[in-house]
């Protein structure tokens, strides 16, 4: 038994090759214990994510230090930076205050809603008209009460060929003034022109001192003096419809009336005028024409609307919108002129261009009667000079 036992236990393993080399013993073949995927893949994430915690804490460490670093380092600056950024916000907050406050003033002084109203009045004011003649006065009266401001032409054969329009009729007596027919006059000239202005009427021994007048069937033609700087001198024209001072009310177009039916005219102007009577000889006389409100004195020696002796004129008005300004507190500012007529008991001026030019023109009598009154307008040169003086 003894025996038995001990060459057991001295028994050699036995070692058995097989041709595989790949192969084992069983004796020495360990097998591996299969692992779980799943548990690893968690554990996986699980050490990621504490690794990166790691890592964010110690980049938030490294921050504080360096924030605590730059505040001890820069103190003043932080609260410089702070104090600036607060008046920013201040600032901030005064402008939109102050816009707030600029949108509830105008919110309140100002209509929030505007009605535009486009509306066709069966009545209209009618425009004014002026003519003007540029022969100024009459040749012959002016010879006949200044004949020593006039002569003889030195050759009438010869000035009636040069001018022919001043040659009709009995010319034996012929006269033209000593100007020659220049633009500017010596003090004496314009007296007796201001004289003939204001004083001068119709005779049947001197005749008119104008040759020139305006006829109307429906309208009332009056006497309009307007101020020629050129000259010196105020110009008698003829207007109809202008209220520039006075009391009266303006003439009315109404378009419902049979009568605008009927007729498609505002006025009908009959012009007559003695061309060989035109106080510049040397210059065919014509008439100037212009179209104006009746509130307003225009000059048609400025717009050079120009009406030809010897023809008809069809002239078409167009009446356009008429704008209404508002007044203040708008910024228009306009003011109603005709208003304040009326509540001055229909007296003044009913535009401010009236009295504008009312004002201006006596200023330039003024400095015309100082000019001649030195005889500065004796030549061309010095007549020059002397506008331009006038003119600073």
């Amino acid at each position: 038994m003894h025996r038995n036992s001990r060459l057991f236990s001295a028994r050699r393993s036995v070692n058995i090759r097989s041709r595989n080399p790949f192969t084992f013993t069983r004796a020495n073949r360990r097998i591996k214990p299969r692992t779980n995927r799943a548990v690893e893949t968690i554990a996986d994430e699980e050490f990621a994510d504490t690794f990166s915690e790691n890592d964010r804490n110690t980049s938030k460490r490294f921050r504080d230090l360096y924030e605590r670093k730059y505040e001890e380092l820069f103190p003043k600056r932080s609260v410089a930076l702070n104090i600036l950024r607060g008046l920013i916000l201040i600032l901030c907050i005064c402008c939109f205050l102050y816009q707030t406050t600029n949108f509830c003033i105008l919110y309140l002084t100002y209509p929030t809603t505007l009605s535009l109203a486009v509306t066709s009045p069966e009545n209209v004011i009618e425009p004014a008209f002026t003519l003007c003649s540029s022969a100024l006065f009459n040749r012959t009266y002016y010879c006949n009460e200044y004949p020593h401001l006039c002569m003889k032409p030195r050759n009438l054969t010869q000035f009636c060929e040069k001018y022919p329009f001043n040659c009709e009729g009995d010319i034996s007596n012929l006269m033209i003034p000593k100007n020659d027919g220049n633009d500017h006059f010596k003090k004496e000239e314009l007296e007796a022109l201001r004289h003939m202005l204001l004083f001068a009427s119709y005779s049947r021994s001197k005749g008119s001192p104008v040759s020139f007048s305006v006829g109307s069937s429906r309208k009332m033609m009056k006497g309009n003096r307007i101020y020629q700087r050129q000259y010196g001198l105020h110009f008698l024209c003829y207007s109809s419809n202008l209220h520039l001072d006075d009391s009266s009310e303006p003439d009315k177009w109404n378009f419902s009336s049979p009568e605008t039916e009927t007729q498609n005219f505002i006025a009908h102007l009959d012009v007559q005028f003695s061309a060989h009577e035109s106080f510049f000889y040397r210059m065919h006389p014509v008439v100037f024409f212009a179209v104006h409100s009746p509130f307003i004195q225009e000059n048609p020696f400025i717009e050079q609307n120009i009406l030809k002796l010897g023809h008809r004129y069809d002239i078409i008005f167009r009446l356009e919108a008429e704008e209404h300004l508002l007044p203040h507190p708008f910024p228009t500012d306009c003011t109603d002129y005709v208003d304040m007529w009326r509540k001055n008991n229909k007296t003044g001026p009913r535009s401010q261009e009236a009295c504008k030019k009312k004002c201006s023109d006596s200023y330039e009598t003024q400095c015309w009667e100082h000019a001649s009154s030195h005889d500065v307008l004796r030549d061309n040169g010095t007549h020059m000079k002397s506008k331009k003086q006038l003119s600073l």
